[in-house]
Order: structure tokens, then sequence, then C-alpha cells
């Protein structure tokens, strides 16, 4: 009995005792970065090769107006500039699907077409990536690099079909 008396004076002198408020001051000059937002020096630094394409593709690209729609909004991603990502999705949507209805006759083989649905579906992760709320930098980031590792391997995969096509092999015979 004597053991709980002693609990229960210690409990009281417990819960009687002063306790003290620490109140927080808040500082005037607080300044909050913005984690998420991805400047032009963060998408530099982003690792790939970039491939362009050859002098003689010009004939054939030239009149590719999908491509040349696409190759404009993933450079714009350099600046960072995604509007042609998140502006309007219908001519988003229309553009990528234009993209790969239209290759030209001259390279459309299966290794192109590979490459082009590549794009595509690159494409279609990093819009997805930009539009959620809830993406980092780091997912972005992956995304940007995975959108110009596919471009460069078309404008690899274009570059050999036409040197493939301008190639004059002579036979013995």
């Amino acid at each position: 009995m004597k053991f709980f008396n002693y609990l229960v004076i210690i409990a009281l002198l417990f819960t009687a005792c002063k306790k003290e408020e620490v109140q927080i001051q808040p500082e005037e000059n607080i300044s909050v970065t913005d984690s998420l937002k991805l400047t032009k020096k963060d998408i530099s630094l982003v690792n790939y090769k970039d491939i362009g394409l050859d002098v003689n593709t010009n004939p054939i690209i030239s009149n590719w107006q999908a491509y040349l729609n696409i190759v404009n909004g993933v450079e714009k991603i350099k600046t960072p500039d995604f509007t042609f990502f998140n502006a309007d999705v219908d001519l988003f949507n229309s553009s990528v699907k234009d993209f790969e209805e239209t290759i030209p006759e001259d390279i459309n083989t299966e290794p192109v077409r590979a490459r082009v649905l590549v794009l595509k579906t690159m494409l279609y992760k990093f819009q997805e990536i930009e539009s959620l709320q809830t993406s980092t930098k780091q997912e972005k980031l992956l995304a940007i690099q995975q959108v110009f590792v596919a471009l460069s391997n078309l404008n690899l995969q274009i570059n050999k079909k036409i040197e493939k096509d301008n190639q004059t092999i002579i036979k013995p015979y």
C-alpha cells in the first residue's frame, strides 16, 4: 500500500508542475526554394549522347512535318518550356499520332518504326510525369533523359538507313 501511495504522489507532482509553452517567433526573411522546379542548369546536366541528323537526310525529313513538330517540342524541354506537353492535350496527342502514321516511305522500315514507337512511348511518359503534382525532380529528369535518348536513337537509325541507301556496292560478277 505504501508503494501505491508513493506512486500517486509522484504522479501528482509530475502533473502539477508548471508547463512552459515555447513560442516560436517566425522569422521575417525565410525564403523557400521550390525543389521541384526544373532549371536550365538541371536539364543541361542530363547525361545522353545528342545525335543529330546527317545532311543527307534533309530532303526526306524537311517534308515530314510531324517529326519537325516533335523535335521542336523536345528542343523546348531544354529551356525548360513544357507548353508543348501541357498546353493542349488533344494537340499533343494528334501530333504524336501523326508522327507515327506519317513516316516517309524512304525511311519506313522496321528499325525506324521501332524507334518511333519508343520515342512516342517516352513522350507520353514524360507528359504524364510532368502533369502529375506528386512527381519528384529526379523522376522528371529521368523522363527527360529518356526522351532525349529516344530522339537520339531515332536520329541515329534514320542516319543509318539513309547511309545504307546511299552506298553503292559493286559486285564482282
